[in-house]
């Protein structure tokens, strides 16, 4: 699979199914796909805002709700690309709805740069069970996402 397939199987196709099995190219082609995008809309938004002459608080804050964004509208797509890409690993589907729940939610909490930069705003006591949770569901799914096909 190449990398115009991956984006088709993943956007058109396969937009919102949670059966059969993603293969490690149309999973990792895809996330490049998804990189690629997040950072050119990173600086298209990053040029039009400065530009535009806002704060950098301002900046700040339009980064979180592109960032939000992406994520509401992507999250159907990436969460099927997730589940088929746990089947083809011998996993099953509701692992990989918490491994993916979770490691969205704890990216939202968990602060960027600084406490100010996280989307969704908790305690500070909660920060590093955040962090820890973030990290440990996202070395899980890196390795699901590398394992080779049962």
């Amino acid at each position: 699979m190449n990398f115009i397939e991956a984006i088709e199987s993943v956007l058109i196709n396969n937009y919102f199914n949670l059966d059969g099995k993603a293969t490690r190219s149309e999973c990792w082609w895809f996330y490049l796909f998804y990189i690629i995008f997040f950072m050119v809309a990173s600086f298209t938004l990053g040029i039009a805002l400065s530009v535009a002459g806002l704060t950098e608080t301002a900046i700040d804050t339009a980064f979180n709700y592109l960032t939000l964004g992406l994520l509401a509208a992507l999250f159907l797509p990436l969460l099927g690309l997730t589940v088929r890409r746990f089947a083809d690993a011998g996993r099953g589907k509701r692992e990989a709805i918490v491994v993916f729940v979770l490691t969205c939610i704890s990216a939202l909490i968990a602060p960027m740069g600084d406490e100010a930069g996280a989307i969704i705003q908790v305690p500070e006591f909660l920060i590093i069970p955040v962090l820890l949770v973030l990290s440990v569901t996202s070395l899980y799914s890196l390795y699901i996402h590398l394992k080779k096909s049962v």
